[in-house]
């Protein structure tokens, strides 16, 4: 009788690794433009400084054809973020695989003052917004890629240290209708009566340009016991170069009391009688010439009337 030996060996699958990933990594350098003087008595906004501190982010979806993970159905993305050293660059290491993964690089925007560089000393300017920026760069495992940002600033002028900021005062009184009820005997009158708003009744102005940021400012403040305001503004002197027209819009917002009666017996105030609820609607002034050292005295004004609930 003969015995065979049977061995038995373990059959493995093939396996094929997929999504296999590594490292990429996104460096830069970031830049703003200052000014300076252009060596022959005028100014030069073309000189670049570093920019410290701007935030950087990478944003690399999971999944999809150029997701990190392609042959995955993992839902939502990584990101990465970083910010610029003192010598405005930054280097962000992030996943990436051999296909190729879309990376969505986001250099931040910001806001600040395009300053003045002479003689080595920094001089603050007028604020300024720098627009930020947004790439898609393709990233592969093991190899890196640069994306720098040359910010410009906008809202300036070409020197920001040529003018001097002083204040003007714009000054008035707000007033609203009542009932006057006048009884003369037997004769009773009706007629309108205007009289000056409660204190701390807000008022409110727009000035079209303010100095420090080009744009446009809301200035807040409350009538006192007579009914009157005061505003004090930053602007420019008359005649500066960018600066038009400094006006503003004064105005009030809608307001929701009682239209009172005033009774009166002949020229003699009795009381007043609260009348019916609803809203004095909302109203408003302009004002022009708001340079320097200007006092506008009684910019005045009322409600624009009355409606009843």
């Amino acid at each position: 009788m003969f015995c065979f030996l049977v061995k038995k060996t373990k059959k493995t699958s093939d396996f094929t690794a997929t999504d296999v990933t590594g490292t990429s990594i996104v460096k830069g350098h970031l830049s703003k433009n200052i000014i300076t003087p252009n060596g022959t008595g005028g100014w030069t906004n073309t000189t670049r400084v570093n920019v410290t501190g701007a935030n950087v982010s990478i944003k690399i979806d999971k999944s999809g054809a150029t997701g990190l993970y392609p042959n995955s159905t993992v839902a939502g993305a990584d990101v990465y973020s970083g910010t610029t050293d003192n010598n405005g660059n930054y280097a962000i290491t992030v996943k990436s695989n051999a296909t190729g993964v879309s990376a969505l690089i986001t250099i931040d925007g910001f806001t600040g003052t395009q300053d003045t560089l002479i003689n080595g000393m920094y001089k603050p300017g007028l604020y300024a917004t720098y627009a930020g920026v947004s790439v898609t760069r393709n990233l592969f495992m093991g190899q890196n890629t640069t994306l720098d940002q040359a910010f410009v600033a906008t809202n300036v002028s070409s020197n920001p240290n040529n003018f001097t900021i002083g204040s003007a005062v714009v000054t008035g009184s707000i007033n609203y209708s009542l009932v006057r009820k006048v009884t003369t005997g037997t004769v009773v009158t009706m007629s309108n009566t205007f009289i000056p708003v409660p204190a701390n009744t807000t008022v409110y102005l727009s000035f079209n340009m303010d100095p420090t940021t080009l744009a446009p400012k809301i200035y807040q403040t409350t009538t006192n016991s007579s009914g009157t305001y005061s505003f004090n503004l930053s602007t420019v002197p008359a005649g500066t170069t960018g600066f038009p027209a400094q006006a503003a819009t004064i105005w009030v917002a809608d307001w929701a009391t009682t239209r009172d009666t005033m009774n009166f017996n002949g020229t003699t105030y009795l009381n007043t009688i609260t009348g019916v609820p609803g809203v004095y609607n909302n109203a408003q002034t302009n004002n022009a010439g708001l340079y320097s050292t200007e006092i506008h005295n009684a910019v005045n004004f009322g409600f624009g009337g009355f409606t009843p609930n």
